[in-house]
């Protein structure tokens, strides 16, 4: 994987996060990151939602973000859910992720599950290991669910997930 896709898969990662005060004083840090993607339409996506999470309150945001993925399983952002449901085969995906993270020194911080799309786009900005694609290629219908399902809704995360799902769509493709 290219050192250009590593740094958008970081940007992506923190865009995906859920807003909190950190996050809102991160906004300038955040612009010149994403003046730093090279991809015109990629920037220019990431751009638009930088100047929405600008021009709303904290409280706003958080409230878009909730109904975004939280309360729409349509667009929830766990991707053994969109694959398995509450099945009994989600928990063996998940301990998949997590053997995947551990195998590859990855040490999650957050209190989400393994397959939470922010925590998979960190691990794969970190990743030197090509032999994650082929796993993680499989989970690129559960993208494309997720950025069809946003960009029905009309939400302002939408542009982001059409390039998550680009991203994964290249992996499953191409197998980096």
């Amino acid at each position: 994987m290219t050192d250009e896709k590593r740094y958008l898969l970081k940007v992506l990662a923190i865009l995906l996060q859920y807003p909190d005060d950190e996050f809102i004083l991160s906004l300038e840090e955040l612009k010149e990151a994403v003046e730093q993607i090279p991809r015109v339409e990629q920037r220019e996506r990431c751009v638009n939602f930088l100047d929405y999470l600008g021009n709303n309150s904290l409280i706003r945001l958080q409230e878009e973000y909730t109904s975004s993925f939280d309360l729409n399983p349509t667009t929830c952002l766990n991707l053994t859910y969109h694959r398995w449901g509450d099945a009994r085969e989600r928990g063996r995906a998940l301990v998949d992720f997590h053997q995947l993270y551990e195998a590859a020194g990855y040490e999650c911080a957050t209190g989400e599950l393994p397959d939470y799309l922010p925590l998979v786009l960190e691990y794969l900005s970190l990743s030197q290991n090509g032999g994650h694609s082929s796993f993680l290629g499989q989970y690129w219908e559960q993208v494309e669910t997720i950025s069809s399902g946003l960009q029905e809704a009309g939400s302002v995360y939408a542009g982001l997930l059409e390039i998550v799902a680009d991203l994964f769509n290249e992996m499953k493709t191409n197998g980096v």
